[in-house]
């Protein structure tokens, strides 16, 4: 059998005995990965729609209103046709003036799929003692659009984080590869078109074995896009761990500019890293900014 050197390209056998450095942009890459900033920027599109909607749904103070159990007397002053309709038919707004226990009287509005009452009409309003001020009359909804409409809203944020996850998570573990993996040679390197396309190319599975530093034979395999990098070498590099032979990675499947290669010092190159950076910093910076948003509106 071949020793670990002589499989391996010139470029990466001087890979330094682990923990290594891992570059700033190499981290980026690794981490946000082929479906990161897509689906950072679905799930932003989707909040975008999720906050619009949802300032005019107002979940959680309906959902305040819908668990009160305090009643007023309420009458209606006036009703105002929207220009929003549900089912093609119209929403109108009910603003009404109701006494909450011995206070003065205040005014509030809700909203009804058609229109169900009269002005001047007597009604029972349900308030929150605690927020005199949160009312809604018996029946109808502070909402403009019934609140099953952000179930659907939600899809599309939900779609986008998962596509995020997919790559962030073995993302990380592609990290702890690239600093403490034990480096050796891919054996019968083959690959097929999976079912995923990025812009019509599909991403292809990679589909390779390795011997560890046991002599042991191990199957890994990577996706990633279609590349020259991947196979134009007689043995493909490729990191494991050690404790753990079951987890590895084709170096050169990491969605990188060019192939990370190796210094004088052992430690890793990576080449062109502006593109890396840019990346990850509109990926997490969708993410972090939607997230924040939500601690605003909620704490």
């Amino acid at each position: 059998m071949k020793t670990m050197p002589e499989m391996l390209s010139n470029r990466i056998e001087r890979l330094a005995s682990p923990p290594r450095h891992v570059p700033f942009p190499t981290r980026c890459a690794v981490l946000v990965g082929m479906f990161g900033l897509f689906g950072a920027i679905f799930f932003s599109f989707g909040m975008v729609f999720v906050w619009i909607f949802g300032s005019m749904i107002h979940p959680i103070d309906n959902w305040k209103i819908s668990h009160a159990t305090t009643i007023a007397p309420a009458v209606i002053v006036d009703i105002l046709q929207t220009s929003s309709s549900v089912n093609e038919e119209m929403v109108y707004e009910n603003r009404f003036r109701y006494e909450p226990g011995d206070g003065p009287p205040l005014y509030a509005s809700c909203y009804t799929v058609g229109q169900k009452w009269n002005k001047g009409e007597r009604l029972a309003a349900r308030y929150v003692p605690g927020s005199p001020n949160l009312a809604c009359l018996e029946g109808a909804s502070l909402s403009v659009f019934p609140s099953w409409i952000l179930l659907i809203l939600f899809i599309f944020p939900v779609v986008g984080i998962t596509l995020f996850l997919v790559s962030l998570l073995p993302g990380i573990r592609n990290m702890k590869l690239l600093k403490y993996g034990q480096i050796t040679g891919a054996l019968n390197l083959s690959s097929s078109p999976t079912s995923t396309s990025i812009n019509d190319v599909p991403v292809m599975k990679y589909t390779f074995e390795f011997r560890d530093h046991t002599g042991m034979t191990y199957e890994g395999s990577s996706k990633a896009l279609p590349t020259s990098a991947l196979g134009d070498e007689a043995s493909e590099p490729v990191l494991y761990l050690p404790s753990d032979p079951n987890i590895s990675l084709l170096v050169d499947s990491i969605p990188l500019k060019a192939p990370l290669g190796v210094n004088e010092s052992g430690q890793w190159i990576h080449i062109g890293g502006l593109g890396s950076l840019i990346k990850a910093l509109i990926a997490f910076g969708l993410i972090l900014i939607h997230f924040y948003i939500a601690f605003i509106v909620f704490f």
